[in-house]
């Protein structure tokens, strides 16, 4: 389905996104690339990649940083994404973006501290969950408990302690556009109004919300994601 991306529709979900200081602190083409992964598109990350990068580089003093920066957002927001959408989804859109990607801007070691121990990744990751969920925080760590404590322990320990707490190449303000959009092309909008209200707690405003919003949903609705309730917005 990589025909739905197309230049025209690129420009359109780029045209979205409020205008920013730097490229790569415009956020479009981290929301579509994820969207496009959520919604089961990952011929289409590509597209997206190539578009930003040409964009880049037509700007006047962008560097070797801005281009790896650009390429390691998309791949670590889609990284992130893989926790709410499915590790196949993921896991092919990276295979698709890696194809695409030239070989200076490609990481062959870890960003993340692989030798924390496991202890280490909990407390993190706890740390994490009650700054993220706030004064619901408790209660819903006690619902994961209470539904499946293995659940609860790979929240802390993987989801948030290893994954989602890494803030070094997207934010924690753009791990919630991840969230958001990967909720949206994936239809699972029952807590999607308040993440994108937790999204101006952790620094976005309105109009980047609202921006990454549309973006996900408008490659939902062309990816043929059913949406069976009306997308909330902020």
């Amino acid at each position: 389905m990589a025909d739905i991306a197309t230049p025209e529709f690129l420009n359109e979900l780029q045209s979205l996104y409020p205008a920013t200081a730097k490229y790569v602190d415009g956020d479009w083409f981290l929301a579509a690339s994820i969207a496009f992964s959520s919604s089961n598109c990952p011929e289409a990350v590509p597209r997206v990649l190539r578009y930003a990068l040409d964009d880049l580089d037509k700007l006047p003093d962008t560097s070797y940083e801005d281009r790896k920066l650009l390429v390691r957002k998309m791949r670590d927001g889609i990284f992130k994404s893989g926790m709410l959408s499915g590790c196949p989804k993921a896991i092919n859109a990276l295979v698709s973006l890696y194809e695409a990607t030239p070989e200076d801007l490609r990481d062959t070691e870890p960003l993340r501290d692989s030798t924390r121990s496991n202890e280490e990744d909990v407390a993190v990751g706890q740390a994490y969950f009650d700054s993220t969920f706030g004064d619901s925080a408790t209660k819903i760590q006690s619902v994961l408990r209470s539904i499946y404590p293995d659940l609860e322990h790979f929240t802390m320990s993987i989801g948030c302690g290893y994954v989602d707490s890494f803030t070094e190449v997207i934010s924690i303000k753009e791990t919630t556009f991840a969230t958001i959009s990967a909720m949206i092309a994936n239809a699972t909008l029952g807590l999607l109004e308040w993440h994108l209200t937790r999204a101006v707690h952790n620094g976005a405003t309105v109009e980047e919300v609202r921006a990454v919003r549309e973006i996900a949903l408008r490659i939902a609705i062309k990816a043929g994601v059913p949406l069976k309730i009306e997308v909330p917005n902020i």
